[in-house]
């Protein structure tokens, strides 16, 4: 019975092993992080996906790598982010500005109601630009685009930046489960232009690739990253 048991128990703790490392891998793939090397310039994205602690773990990750000398300048990227309740009031976008944008083809129509009640303008690149400040990064290494609606317009308007100051190789910092997505998509905008990527998401204390799966939220954003890495995809908008 004694040597059943254990036998039991041993196939058992190999069944959870293989399981883990199943979730491990799959962490990992959206979860994209390379060997550092110098860069002109870190890269870091708005969005909090409800979660404030998001946000601000991608801008602590950004300014760490910038005191540690891994590139001079410091590019905050993105319009808005999803409001958070408990931070301050939240600036949205006007419903008008919302509707002309559809017109231009820059979202879709079927976003606009959902983006006038929840796309906070107050954390955005200013606000990330505003953390970076207080965490000692000055004024003049910082560079700001807070125009982009999207991850597409994120890669472009970075890239007219890029052109600007004459860079050529960006680390890009988002949280890890976007890391993938956002990654495929620069890299579309980029490739033409010989800009090179370091991937390196955000360490943001929650989401982890050996642990996400354990929390049914952090389920549901790898879940709606693979479907927008689907849809995005067959857009054109991926590499």
């Amino acid at each position: 019975m004694k040597t059943i048991f254990l036998f039991i128990m041993v196939a058992l703790m190999l069944c959870l092993l293989v399981a883990w490392f199943v979730f491990y891998v799959k962490g990992r793939r959206f979860a994209l992080r390379n060997r550092l090397q110098k860069a002109d310039a870190i890269v870091v994205l708005a969005g909090t996906r409800g979660n404030i602690k998001f946000l601000d773990s991608k801008i602590s990750t950004a300014v760490r790598l910038y005191h540690q000398g891994w590139a001079p300048y410091l590019i905050c990227s993105g319009k808005f982010s999803a409001k958070v309740d408990g931070t301050e009031k939240p600036k949205l976008i006007p419903l008008k500005e919302l509707q002309a944008a559809a017109k231009n083809g820059r979202i879709q129509e079927k976003d606009i109601m959902n983006a006038s009640k929840n796309w906070d303008v107050n954390l955005g690149a200013h606000y990330m630009r505003s953390k970076a400040l207080a965490m000692g990064v000055p004024p003049e290494a910082i560079l700001i685009e807070d125009e982009s609606l999207h991850t597409r317009e994120n890669a472009e308007y970075v890239l007219d930046l890029l052109k600007r100051y004459h860079l050529s190789h960006v680390i890009l910092v988002t949280s890890p489960f976007h890391q993938l997505r956002t990654y495929l998509t620069f890299a579309k905008v980029f490739q033409p232009h010989g800009i090179e990527i370091t991937n390196y998401y955000a360490d943001t204390g929650e989401w982890h690739p050996a642990t996400w799966f354990l929390s049914r939220k952090h389920r549901k954003l790898v879940n709606s990253e693979k479907e927008r890495i689907k849809l995005y995809k067959a857009k054109g908008d991926l590499l």
